[in-house]
Formats: structure tokens, sequence, C-alpha cells
């Protein structure tokens, strides 16, 4: 028998030539295969998913457009494609039917993998995989009315697909739309697609919670304002809002059926909605009537491609309403430059929110339509666009409506000034004619009635006691009549002011009427001579004036106190009395109290009546001295 010699180390490697051998084998034959399936379309683009923590794009890949529509998969595959123009397939709206197709190879050793067309506005959508055991349809997705047979009910269309470890995979996928054509495809798993849109998905929840806050809040300011202006803007962002849940599949597991062909139906009303907003928000009807006239026909135009959508014609539908876009595009910029032009301030806010809404807009539109690469930034523009738009014209309302607010109190601190100078006039020419008919008692009737009274005096030396008798009584008669109209002139025109001043003037005047009364009267006044003009100073004695003529006819009073105290910057007038008063929750009213009214307002002073307990009113007036 032969004897074998161990050689340590030689079994383990022999172990490790045999194990390198095997994986050279295996990827020399996975090199051959990949070799075949390029061969048979030397355009075609490779994706090679090395690990399962990443996200593979398929950038440039092989492109057929099938304008019949009628191509199998049978066909198609002796199709002359191309390579695609762009790095994500973006046809813009065509009626064509779009083919690509691409090669897989799996160096993991994870078999189920999912592909993910993130276009939730696609039409049909057919998935082909072909390796060495064949070719198999996997799904048809057919728009909204496929939502329920969707492997994975998600707002994109994701296919799980059986992609076997060390092997090349072949897919062909056939996408039609009814708006914009445009097949983004990406391979990953599950997991990372999850974890990938979770954050467009909060990114899209943030956008939709404002609009619908800004909606709800609009709608509150409509029914306190009953401005339309507010109206219309909440339905400029409620149907922009309902446009975004559309545009990205969120209608779909709600709205089976008719969710995705909705698109154009929502954008022509939101534009609609944004026509009137500008004419109101811009008050071109008073402003900028040429503009406002154009309305009717901007309405009457967007209003066809709702038209073109309710007669089945959905692809025109939607072509026709991205050229009336940037139709609107032009009357937001012509609009908000006149009447920035014309002076009014909100329009220049207006302009920068349009402004920024118009170039987002084509950003998204350049994308959609392959005219601009896909990154980040496009990619957000969908939502961001919108969003500050929002947010600028949230603050230009907000300027308009303090702008307006502003204008209000203007207008009603004119009213009030003209309300003052009427009153002012009102009782100048009162004082006027007070003054004239006080003069006319005086100098005229009392004239006369003085010169009566002597006649009736000289009679008294007459013979007969019967004429002395009336002599006498006649002459008693006309000396009350001349102490009425005295009093009656000095009610009229106060002349003590003149030689006595204000300060004595009431003093003089509450002592008489409270003394004739029959009330105590504790009376307390500063100097406050010359401390007013004459006109506010005849006010100041009126007002004491029709207060204590109040405590005397109405109170039924029998003490009643009048202080009046000069302050630093103020007077300050307190007048009490112990009469019947007033129940707390009654109303005062009556004309003097009007008239005491009107002269504290001209005065710029505060009233204040109260009662006061346990019985008795307190009148206090606080009126402002200017230095």
């Amino acid at each position: 028998m032969g004897s074998t010699t161990y050689i340590p180390g030689t079994v383990s490697a022999i172990a490790l030539r045999d194990h390198m051998l095997s994986a050279y084998t295996r990827h020399i034959t996975l090199m051959i295969l990949m070799i075949v399936f390029i061969s048979a379309h030397t355009c075609g683009q490779g994706l090679t998913l090395r690990n399962t923590d990443s996200i593979y794009t398929l950038t440039y890949p092989a492109l057929f457009r099938d304008a019949g529509k009628n191509m199998d998969i049978t066909a198609v595959q002796s199709a002359p494609f191309a390579p695609s123009p762009q790095a994500v397939v973006a046809l813009g709206v065509t009626t064509d039917a779009a083919w690509i197709y691409f090669d897989v190879v799996n160096q993991t050793g994870r078999n189920n993998w999912c592909v993910e067309i993130a276009a939730p506005v696609l039409h049909t959508v057919d998935v082909y995989l072909k390796d060495t055991t064949g070719t198999r349809h996997m799904q048809v997705a057919v728009d909204d009315h496929g939502f329920a047979a969707r492997p994975v009910k998600v707002n994109d269309l994701i296919f799980p697909l059986h992609l076997a470890p060390d092997t090349v995979t072949r897919i062909y996928l056939r996408a039609t739309s009814n708006n914009t054509l445009r097949i983004p495809v990406r391979i990953a798993t599950m997991e990372r697609l999850y974890e990938t849109n979770h954050r467009i998905d909060f990114g899209n929840g943030f956008y939709f919670g404002l609009m619908v806050t800004l909606t709800v809040y609009n709608l509150f300011v409509f029914l306190l304002l009953k401005d339309l202006t507010y109206l219309y803007y909440a339905g400029y962002i409620f149907f922009s809002a309902i446009l975004q849940l559309i545009w990205n599949g969120y209608l779909l597991d709600f709205f089976p059926g008719s969710a995705l062909n909705l698109a154009s139906l929502a954008c022509a009303i939101s534009m609609i909605f944004s026509v009137l907003f500008t004419n109101a928000f811009l008050q071109t009807a008073r402003d900028l009537p040429h503009i406002y006239r154009w309305q009717p026909w901007l309405i009457g135009l967007l209003c066809i491609p709702v038209l073109l959508l309710m007669t089945g014609i959905a692809n025109w539908s939607f072509r026709v309403f991205q050229w009336e876009m940037f139709g609107g595009f032009i009357f937001w910029l012509y609009t908000g430059v006149m009447s920035w032009r014309k002076g009014y301030p909100p329009a220049k806010y207006y302009l920068v929110a349009f402004v920024t809404l118009i170039v987002t807009s084509l950003i998204f539109n350049g994308r959609d339509n392959g005219r601009i690469p896909d990154h980040w930034f496009s990619m957000l523009t969908l939502q961001t666009g919108p969003c500050l738009e929002a947010l600028i014209l949230s603050f230009a309302l907000a300027v308009k409506l303090n702008r307006y607010k502003k204008e209000k109190e203007k207008t009603q601190a004119m009213a009030l000034a003209q309300a003052n100078i009427f009153s002012r006039d009102l009782i100048t020419m009162q004082e006027m004619e007070r003054k004239r008919v006080a003069s006319e008692l005086h100098d005229s009737v009392g004239q006369q009635l003085i010169l009566l009274k002597n006649r009736t005096l000289s009679l008294r030396g007459h013979t007969d006691e019967t004429v002395q008798r009336l002599s006498h009584e006649l002459g008693q008669d006309i000396g009350n009549v001349l102490q009425e109209i005295r009093d009656i002139s000095y009610s009229l025109r106060p002349y003590q002011m003149d030689m006595l001043g204000l300060t004595e003037s009431v003093k003089s005047l509450v002592a008489e009427m409270m003394e004739a009364a029959g009330i105590d009267c504790t009376i307390a006044v500063d100097n406050i001579d010359q401390v007013l003009d004459r006109e506010q100073e005849m006010n100041l004695y009126r007002i004491v004036q029709e207060v204590v003529n109040n405590i005397v006819k109405h109170a039924g009073a029998s003490l009643a106190a009048i202080s009046i105290r000069r302050e630093p910057g103020q007077l300050e007038i307190i007048i009490r009395d112990n009469g019947k008063g007033f129940p707390p929750d009654t109303k005062v009213k009556g004309l003097g109290l009007t008239s005491i009214r009107e002269r504290v307002a001209l005065l710029e002073g505060h009233l204040d009546i109260t009662p006061y307990l346990p019985s008795g009113t307190v009148v206090k007036i606080i009126i402002p001295l200017k230095p």
C-alpha cells in the first residue's frame, strides 16, 4: 500500500482554489449572458444591483414610440429602439405609446425587488420580464380604474419583481398617458422605497395642510367682511390643492374611475378663480376697466378644456389647457404691472407671488417635457411654487386688509371731523342767535317796557284812587316782566363772562340757580380763566348750566356739590346730587344730555354719568388742556 504524506495547509489551499474557480465560472457565465442580451439591442442601458441599501435610478433607457399603439411584446422586440435623448423619458403631451427596455444584473443574494414608476398620471403601464426562463407579463395598470388591482396600493406605480441572484433580466415597459407622458424608473427593495417616499409624503402633507388652513381662514374672512376677494382666493387655492392631489395620485383610492382624468378640470377651475381673484384684488373694475372687460372672454376660453373633457377628448383637453396656461401667465403679469403703475401698493406683492408661481411652473413643465434635467429642485417645484405663492398672496391680502382698515379709519376720522365742524358751527350759530335774541330783549323789548312802566308810574299822581291802584299794580307787573326778561337775556347770553370771567360766571350761575330752587350746594371752583379760548369757555359754561338745570328740574335733590379742579393737562368737573337718580341699567337720554355730549366732544373731553350711591347722580367730565 502506498503511503500518503500529509503536508499542512495543502487541503485548505486546494479548497480555496476550487472556490475561486467556481466564482470565476459564475462571473464568466454572467458576462456571457449580459453580452447575449446586450447584443440583441446595443442601445439598451443596464442597472447593476450590488447591495440592498441603494435605490437604482434608470437613465437614458432604450426608447421606441409606437404611434399606432397596436404593437405587442413580440413585435416590439424587433422594433428600432434608440437611446432616450433625456436621462428620464419625458415626451410631453402625446397620444403615442412609449416602450422602453433595460437590463438588470442582480449581484446580490436577494431575489425580491420592486420597480417603481413615479408618475401617477400615467394611463396604462405594462411590465414584461425576459430572462432565461422566457418572457413574463407582470402587470397591467389602467389609470385609476385599475387602482384596486395594483399589487401595491400606493399613489405611485410599484410592481414587485422576482430577480434571481447572479442573473440578467431584461425589463420592457409600455406606457400611455392622457396628460404628460413621463416615465421615471427606479429599482430598490420595498423597504428602501418606503423610506424614501415617506419624506415626499411629509412634504406633500405640509403643503396640503397649509392649503386647507388658508382655504378655511379665507372663507371665514369672507363671511366676516363679505368681500368676494377672499372667496375667490379660497376657491383658487382649494382647486390648486385638488390639482396637486390628482397629480400625485392621492385621490385614486377615494374616487376610482375619474381622478386622473379630472386634472384638466381642476386646472381650468383654478385658473377661473385666479382671474376672478385678480380682478377683485387689483380692483380692475375701478382702476383698469379695459382689463376688467376681458373677464367674460377669459372665463369662456378656460371652459374649453372642460368641454373637451366632457366629450371624452382627455388628451386634447390637457393640451389646450397647457396653451391657455401661458395666456394666463401673460394676464397675471400684465394686470399686475398695470395695477402697480397705477399706484396700487398691494400690486407689488401680487406680482412677486405670481412671478414665483410662473417660474416654478415653467421649471416643472420643462421637467415634464424633458427640457429640464430631473433633480431635487425641479421635483420640488410642484409643491414649493404654489406654497410660496399662497404665503405671499396671504401677506398681500393682509396688506390690503390693513390698507382697507386705514382707509376706513381715515374716512371715519374725516366724517367725525366734519361732524365736529358741523356741531361747532351749529353751536356757534346758536350762540349768535341767543346773543341776538338777548340783545333784542334787552335793548328793544326791555326799553319799551321801561318806558311803559314810567308812563304807568306817572299816573300815581292822579286824584282817582282806582287809577292810582291800577297804576301801582301795572308797575309791579311790568317790573316782574322786566326781571324775567333780564333772566332770560342772561341765560341766553351771560354778560358776566365778559366782565367777570369764566370762574366767577360759573360760581354765580350755580349759586343763583341752586338758591332759586332751594337746594343746598357746595361750590369749589379753581381759577379757570383764560385756560380755554372764548368758544371753549362758552361750551364749558353751557355744560355746567345744562347739568345744573337738570338737577333743578328733574332730580328732586336737596343737596348738590360742584367741583371744578385744574390739574396738570386737564380740567376735572364733578357734579353730584342726592336726587332720585336712575337705575344702573337705564340709558340716559334727552335733548339736554345730547347737547352736553356734543359740547364735551367739541372740547375733546370724556363724559361719564353714573349713579351716586345710596341715591343721586354723579356727572364727571374730563377736558384735556392744550399747552
